[in-house]
Parts: structure tokens; C-alpha cells; sequence
């Protein structure tokens, strides 16, 4: 056959140009371990594009462009004679596998073949306990060809191994002759080995939706059928809306082992038989056991490989959760644990996204996976959510769904058929579905406490100077549950200072009958070195992981923050509007008093300049701090912290419109830190009706402590009443 070399760089050129311009992230893994050797591709195959795709990415990463084996329905006119320049070969070709194995014995081009037959929609390869795939209304197992055709590549390599032993030219040359190689390549052919490669494709996210491709085809083109539909608004949105592609390459099966390892081979090869056509190895007993084990073996491969993303873990929990009925907080929770799970039971193919941290999805602040997870769950209709409950549509879950329209009706059977032949992974799935929701919220829970208490040790550990940080317990973070309490209150201390800070409100609302939890923000607690390393983010991410481990225990519950503390009370509410009974800030600053704060952003930068040239002189990093409470507060003030309380502050107030929970803002009238117009500037842009603001007559930031202490405790028992 003749493939065109310069059809294949335009192909090259333009598949560059489009997978840069749609947004699809291909990453390819791997790829090193494949062999520089005779080999066979296996992928498994959910796209159209696969036959365009595969060829393009073995080309581009392992620099050999392969034949691949389509099928016939491509061949006719004109579109046959593109395939063909293309190295497709039809499945109908009656010179098909001579074409095949001369590349299998040459090593001239790798070989690509789709061992289902056909695109697997519905992803369903597991039937009791067997690789099935669907196939004109009913299920077979998958083909066998490719195991076969691979097999025999090397068997004939092996006979001419004999035949040249033997000094039998002329059979070499009826071998030659038939499957279209030069006897002079004999020597070569016979240092090199048959493999199969086993190759996975997943794709992330899978939505099957309008796009700018379907509306284009839909305009020209009248009367479309369902099936190309279907497949227009599944790899259209693909192609448009930017999809990750994993693609993993396993580990190469050698055929050569299987014909060593088996006798009844041994006996066919001895009996000088040159076995030119297919069906005398096909129906062959020893031959066909050997080609049935590798066909299951590259299929259990290439599944193994699935890349498990956070669509496979929502899908398949949901789907598998023995209630119609399931609360988000209990769905997320055991989604979090499924992940923790994943990541630590040794499986290290999975999505990157599972690598980054996962606490975001317990937050309760906007999550982009679950989010648009949800949402297309409920366009679909497969799900309805109420106050926080969701409600599987029964009907929708038992339905059998037709094979050609599944991704499109129900992308939940899809992601969940995908990793079912991960079996560890299903397993534990499937006992974490058994686990009662009280424990799950208690597994959680302990989770992030220890956590919590685990990187304040680190940290103080990492950062700990004699004779300036301060002992363990001011920095340590608390938390006092009363005994079948049911309301609760985040503490979040503030700007160069540490839990300890709000302990006596914190005792005071624990006496009066709350749960409380004295949050630690990241960077204090320890030395000023640890806070002019950390961005605001951290901070926010610390009051997170309080707000989970009170979520998880604590029916409902208020936040409460001093100063910086308050600012990040206050973006927590508005990230999660209705989530909280009441927030409350108290000298919370949009503006400081300091003019030299204005300055930071500037030298910053300034110590960036130095630090890229490696000065050192020059440099601003700390100013002294003379603190009002010396025993819990730092002596110096890290420039770059108050840097990131101006980025802090000015995110929060673009936010304040957003809160709709119950609000008290404290302001001390003479603040010599905090303008005191902050707070009746927050009070004024929270969005919620049911708000109050209350000055407090004092002329020290640190209202929490001192003669104004008792004010400030009625005021905040006083509105937290009022809510509970």
C-alpha cells in the first residue's frame, strides 16, 4: 500500500494547529517504555476521532507512523482512497492481515489496531465478570484479531528461525514471497520481536451538548440521524470546549514468551508446515488458546489504565448508593474519602486534578468539578436537588438506555461503567456506600483535625526561633465541643497573632452554651518568617478546614473573627451564602490606619528586584511591631504580609453584596490600627437585610481583651441569640 508522506505532514500540521486551538490537553504517558520494536497498538475506542488521533499521537511521540485497521464503512469513493494515503487499512480487505504481519515482520510501521470492533459508548465491558461489549443489539466478547495477527507475526518469525537453521531457502522464499518482504531482510527480521502495547484513552470531562460544530452541521444539513447527532454534540463539544485526553501506554506483552512457553506451539513449528493462511492457525487448538489469554490479557491492561477522575468517583457513587435519597454533605464527604483513598492505595492512574488538594469540595464555596457536575446531572434529569438533599430519579437510573444515545441521555451509567473493571478501586467503593453517615462525618472530622494540629507542628517546627516564638499552646488551634451540643461558633483570630488571641470569647460563648473552635491562620503561631511566606489564600483555606470540622459535628453554627480574622469571616460567608447562622466581625479593616501600609505592594516589589539580582542590601523585609498583647503577637512585622491583607481586603469587599446570612459588624470608635470607617463601610455593602452595627467606645484595636471585653461578649452572645 502507499502511504502519503506528504498527506501525513499536512494531517501532522493541522492536528498541531487544532488540538492548540480547541483547548484539548493531551497528555501522553508512558511512552517511554514502549519498545524499539515490532509493535501492535491495542486502544480501546469511545471516539471517532481515535482513528485520527492515535495515529497522530504515536507519530508525534514515538516517531513511527503506524497502519491502522478501520472499518470498512470508510472505504468507499473517495473517502477510501483518503484512508488508504492515510495507512488505514479496511477490515473488509481481503489482503488485510498479509499487509499487517509484513509490518509486524519488517518492523516498518507500527500497527494499530481497536480491539472492541467498535466504539464502546456505553463504556459496559464487564458483564458477570467477563469482558463483554456490545454488538448489534446483543454482547460478544471482544475480538480476537489483534492477538492473533500479533501471535502470528511471531510464530512466522520463529519458523523462519527454523528455516534458515535448516538451510530451507526455498521455504523462506514462499514466506517472502507471500507476505511481501525482501529475503535479503531475513537476518533482520529475526533480531527483532512482536509486541503488544496496550494503550488507554480517557477523556475529561465527557458532556455530550450543542456546540459550535453540531449548530454548523445542523444549519446545512437536513434530517441528520439520531446516531451522527449524538456523535456531533459528544466530540463536537470535545473539540470546542476543551477536553483533557490521558494517554497511557502500558507495559509490552511479548509474543515471543507466549511461543516459548507453550508445547503444543513448539510441536506445530517442527512439523515444516508453512502456514500461510489464516484459518490454519486460527482453528488450531494450541494457537487459539494462546490468542484467547492475550486478548484478555491486553484487555484487563488497557481498563487498568483508566484514568480515574472526579466524574468517575460522583458518577459511580451516586449511581451505586443503595437511597434514591442522599444530602450533599453526605455525597461530598464520600467523595472526598473515595479520593483519599485513590490516592494513597498505590493507583497512580489518575487524574491531576485528584492531586491537587481536596478539602475545596467540603468548603462549601464554589466548586467548578462538582458544580458543573450537578448541573448537568439535573439537565439530564437524573437528579433533583432540594434543601440540600439530593433525589436520584429512579426511573432514570433502571431505564435501559438505547447504546447509540446513552452518553447523551445518561453520562452517569457511562463514567460509572468506565472504571468498573478497576476492581480494588470499585471495591472499596463499594464498602464506603455501607459506612453509616454518622461515621463518615466522624471520619471526616477527625481527618481535619488532625490535619489542622499537624501543620501548626510542622510549621512551628520549620519556623521556630528561641526566645521569640511563643509556646506551643498560644499558636495551637482548639476546639471545645459541649457534650450533645447543637450550636456552634468558628473563632478566627487576627493579623500577627494566634488562637490564643480569641480564647476568652471563646470560653465565654462555650460557658453560654456553643461549641467553639479556635481557628489557627497559616503563617502565625510560630515566627514572622512563616506569615512573610504565606499568601491570603492560606489564611482563607485555614478557616475552611475549621468550617469542615464544625460542619461535620455541629448541627449549626455562626463565625466570628477579629480583625484580619474578620475580614476572613466575612469572605467565607459571602462564599457560601445560607451556610452559616451568623458572621460576625469585630474591627475588621478595609482600611488601615498606617499610612506606611500603603507602600507594601511597592517594596515588595522592590525586595523582588533585589532578591532576582541576589542583594541583599536594600532589602524591607519586617518593621517593628509593638504589639498590644506581647504574649501572643509578633515583635515584627513581616512587609509582605501586610501586602497580602491589602489583597485580602480589597477581595472581600467586591463580595460583601453577597452575603445573605444574619450579619453584626463591631467597630471601636478610636481604632489606632483599623479606620475606623471600616465598619460601617462593610456594614453598608453586606448584602443580607437581617443586619446590625454596633460602635464600641474604645481607643485600642484590641477590643477582645480589656475593659471593653464585656461589651463586645454581650453584644456578640446577644445577636448569636437572636439567630440561634
Amino acid at each position: 500500500m502507499e502511504i502519503s508522506t506528504r498527506l501525513i505532514k499536512a494531517i501532522m500540521v493541522f492536528l498541531d494547529a487544532l488540538t492548540g486551538a480547541s483547548g484539548m490537553d493531551i497528555r501522553v504517558h508512558g511512552k517511554e517504555d514502549v519498545p524499539g520494536q515490532p509493535v501492535l497498538y491495542v486502544v480501546n475506542h469511545f471516539t471517532r476521532m481515535e482513528t485520527i488521533l492515535m495515529p497522530y499521537i504515536v507519530k508525534k511521540h514515538i516517531k513511527k507512523y503506524p497502519l491502522s485497521l478501520a472499518d470498512k464503512g470508510f472505504f468507499g469513493g473517495k473517502m477510501g482512497d483518503f484512508m488508504s494515503r492515510l495507512g488505514a487499512i479496511s477490515t473488509a480487505d481481503p489482503q488485510r492481515d498479509t499487509i499487517l504481519i509484513n509490518s509486524l515482520l519488517t518492523g516498518n510501521n507500527p500497527v494499530i489496531i481497536f480491539p472492541e470492533g467498535q466504539m464502546i459508548k456505553d463504556k459496559k465491558l464487564i458483564e458477570k465478570g467477563k469482558y463483554m461489549v456490545f454488538n448489534t443489539g446483543a454482547r460478544r466478547p471482544p475480538h480476537t484479531g489483534a492477538a492473533r495477527i500479533a501471535l502470528r507475526s511471531q510464530f512466522l518469525r520463529e519458523e523462519l528461525r527454523l528455516f534458515r537453521d535448516r538451510g530451507d531457502t526455498e521455504s523462506i522464499k514462499q514466506l517472502a514471497e507471500h507476505f511481501g518482504f525482501d529475503v535479503r531482510d531475513v537476518e533482520k527480521i529475526l533480531k527483532q520481536e512482536t509486541y503488544i502495547v496496550p494503550v488507554n484513552i480517557t477523556y475529561y470531562p465527557i458532556r455530550a451538548r450543542d456546540n459550535v460544530i453540531s449548530r454548523v452541521v445542523n444549519r446545512f444539513v437536513d434530517d441528520i440521524p439520531e446516531r451522527f447527532k449524538e456523535e456531533l454534540q459528544t466530540e463536537g463539544s470535545m473539540l470546542t470546549g476543551g477536553v483533557d485526553i490521558d494517554i497511557n501506554f502500558g507495559r509490552a506483552i511479548p509474543m515471543k514468551k507466549y511461543i516459548k512457553a507453550s508445547a503444543g506451539l513448539h510441536k506445530m513449528l517442527s512439523d515444516e508446515k508453512l502456514y500461510l493462511h489464516p484459518g490454519e492457525l486460527k482453528y488450531a487448538a494450541p494457537f487459539k488458546k494462546l490468542y484467547i489469554k492475550i486478548m484478555y490479557e491486553y484487555m484487563k491492561a488497557i481498563y487498568a489504565m483508566t484514568t480515574v477522575n472526579h466524574d468517575h468517583l460522583f458518577a459511580y457513587i451516586l449511581a451505586k448508593y443503595a437511597k434514591n435519597n442522599i444530602s450533599e454533605d453526605d455525597f461530598k464527604n464520600r467523595v472526598f474519602l473515595a479520593i483519599d483513598y485513590l490516592r494513597s492505595c498505590g493507583l497512580n492512574n489518575y487524574h491531576t486534578s485528584l492531586d491537587k488538594k481536596q478539602f475545596y469540595l467540603l468548603t462549601d464555596d464554589y466548586h467548578k468539578k462538582y458544580d458543573r457536575f450537578i448541573e448537568l446531572s439535573q439537565a439530564e434529569g437524573l437528579i433533583k436537588i432540594e434543601k440540600g438533599i439530593i433525589s436520584k430519579c429512579a426511573d432514570r437510573f433502571s431505564k435501559v438506555y438505547d447504546f447509540h444515545a446513552i452518553r447523551k441521555d445518561n453520562i452517569i451509567e457511562v463514567l460509572r461503567n468506565e472504571i468498573e473493571p478497576l476492581q480494588n478501586l470499585t471495591k472499596s467503593l463499594n464498602k464506603l456506600m455501607l459506612l453509616p453517615d454518622l461515621y463518615v462525618r466522624q471520619k471526616i472530622k477527625n481527618h481535619f483535625m488532625k490535619l489542622e494540629k499537624k501543620l501548626f507542628a510542622d510549621d512551628y517546627e520549620k519556623y521556630y526561633i528561641k526566645d521569640e516564638s511563643k509556646p506551643k499552646k498560644i499558636g495551637a488551634p482548639f476546639f471545645r465541643k459541649r457534650l450533645f451540643g447543637k450550636k456552634g461558633v468558628i473563632l478566627v483570630h487576627g493579623y500577627m497573632a494566634a488562637p490564643e488571641e480569641i480564647r476568652p470569647l471563646a470560653e465565654y460563648l462555650y460557658k453560654n452554651g456553643y461549641s467553639v473552635y479556635g481557628a489557627r491562620m497559616r503563617g502565625h503561631g510560630t515566627a514572622p518568617e512563616d506569615l512573610a511566606s504565606c499568601k491570603w489564600e492560606k489564611w482563607y483555606d485555614s478557616a475552611g478546614r475549621a468550617y469542615i470540622i464544625m460542619k461535620n459535628c455541629i448541627r449549626s453554627f455562626a463565625i466570628v473573627g477579629f480583625s484580619t480574622g474578620g475580614v476572613i469571616s466575612l469572605l467565607q460567608a459571602a462564599n457560601k451564602p445560607g451556610r452559616f447562622k451568623a458572621v460576625i466581625s469585630i474591627n475588621a479593616p478595609l482600611k488601615l490606619q498606617n499610612i506606611s501600609s500603603r507602600f507594601a505592594s511597592a517594596i515588595v516589589a522592590w525586595n523582588k528586584v533585589l532578591t532576582k539580582f541576589k542583594a541583599q542590601r536594600g532589602k524591607m523585609e519586617f518593621v517593628e511591631n509593638n504589639p498590644e498583647n506581647p504574649q501572643i503577637n509578633y515583635f515584627r512585622n513581616p512587609v509582605y504580609g501586610v501586602y497580602q491583607l491589602e489583597q485580602l481586603m480589597g477581595a472581600v469587599e467586591s463580595r460583601l453584596k453577597n452575603i445573605s446570612d444574619p450579619a453584626l459588624v463591631i467597630q471601636g470608635s478610636n481604632d489606632p490600627v483599623v479606620n475606623p470607617a471600616s465598619g460601617k463601610e462593610i456594614y453598608e455593602k453586606i448584602g443580607t437585610q437581617k443586619k446590625m452595627f454596633v460602635r464600641i467606645d474604645a481607643d485600642r484595636h484590641g477590643i477582645l481583651r480589656g475593659k471593653e471585653a464585656k461589651k463586645v461578649n454581650a453584644e456578640v452572645l446577644d445577636f448569636l441569640r437572636s439567630v440561634f
